[in-house]
């Protein structure tokens, strides 16, 4: 490791808690818009509540960070960033009218897939410069990442507080990698402003939640979490695999699902509740127990990030293991079956 970074440490004292209020005061206000407006989602057979609920907080956490982002940005000098800030704005934007009035799928799609592109080029730009076919490999490599990240957060978000939770835990755990390996101040604080803001969120959304997040909201956590990894990624050997290892629940939930769904022919846009975490939570009759479940299980993985980042040359193996592990733990759970669960209820 190269050594703990502090000199962030004086900015997010005072961060933290503006950021935390703006998102707070931001998701009521999104959620008085919400009610004004009518934008609410109603409870359906293919989603996992009960009640009513309004839609779209998600960018009552967006805004703020945005805004600071863009700000630490100009401040430090970092053009990845406020691109970052700007691109991953722009489909939070798209996500909250894909909410409001349906946009196909495939131009969401090619929209993320644009996007994915511009902030890998210029990530890998900035970190190595043009090198032929192998940084158009790399960038096609990153640019994937960043598309799929945003589209399977956007299926993990399907019961109150999961998505807000680990998308939390991904920033706080990636915080102390940075800080612990001579992570630069303004990258440092936009993961310190991302967590900020998740805090100032999770109240309106855990527990009978009052507003979901919507897809303006999910797409862009796992957007701008993907971004920010890479972003990190290319500055040591071993960071690829420790940022690859913290989302693996989420990853692996996904991409069991999605395969699962694709093999027997099912349109894999289509909304559904067949995710490991949607099955845990009917027979669990809870929410809140799933999210407690998955944080603990993170733990899981803490020695794969600890190989990745210490031991060089199985770096990789850890990788694997933990995606190992990760996939078992889907399947156990019949990601990707319909009807787990189903007749038990699901307790909000």
């Amino acid at each position: 490791m190269s050594g703990l970074e502090t000199a962030w440490l004086p900015y997010a004292l005072w961060m933290v808690p503006l950021v935390a209020v703006a998102a707070f005061t931001g998701t009521w206000l999104m959620r008085r818009v919400a009610l004004r407006s009518g934008h609410i989602v109603q409870p359906h057979a293919r989603g996992s509540h009960i009640r009513p609920t309004p839609v779209g907080g998600g960018m009552g956490f967006v805004v703020p960070v945005t805004f600071a982002w863009m700000g630490i940005a100009i401040v430090w000098d970092d053009y990845v960033l406020l691109a970052t800030a700007m691109v991953s704005g722009a489909l939070a934007v798209m996500g909250y009218i894909d909410d409001r009035r349906r946009i196909e799928p495939w131009i969401r799609l090619v929209a993320q897939a644009a996007a994915a592109a511009i902030i890998a080029t210029l990530i890998l730009w900035r970190a190595r410069g043009p090198q032929g076919i192998e940084y158009a490999g790399y960038i096609a490599g990153a640019a994937f990442m960043l598309t799929w990240s945003a589209n399977l957060f956007n299926f993990m978000d399907g019961i109150n507080g999961l998505c807000a939770s680990e998308s939390r835990y991904v920033a706080v755990a990636g915080l102390a990698i940075a800080a612990l390996t001579g992570g630069s101040t303004p990258f440092l604080l936009a993961l310190v402003v991302l967590a900020a803001a998740l805090v100032g969120f999770l109240p309106w959304n855990v527990r009978h939640a009052k507003i979901f997040m919507g897809d303006g909201g999910s797409t862009w956590l796992g957007f701008a979490l993907a971004a920010l990894a890479i972003q990190d990624a290319v500055r040591l050997p071993g960071l690829l695999s420790a940022w690859l290892i913290l989302p693996a629940l989420f990853v692996a939930d996904a991409t069991v699902c999605v395969i699962r769904r694709a093999y027997r022919g099912e349109n894999i846009t289509q909304a559904h509740r067949a995710h490991a975490y949607q099955n845990i939570a009917r027979r669990l009759q809870s929410h809140g127990k799933v999210v407690l479940i998955f944080l603990a299980a993170n733990l899981l993985f803490v020695p794969a990030v600890y190989v990745a980042l210490e031991m060089p040359p199985y770096r990789w193996i850890a990788t694997l293991a933990a995606y190992g592990v990760a996939v078992a733990l889907a399947v156990a759970a019949r990601s990707g079956v319909h009807g787990v669960g189903e007749g038990a209820g699901v307790a909000k």
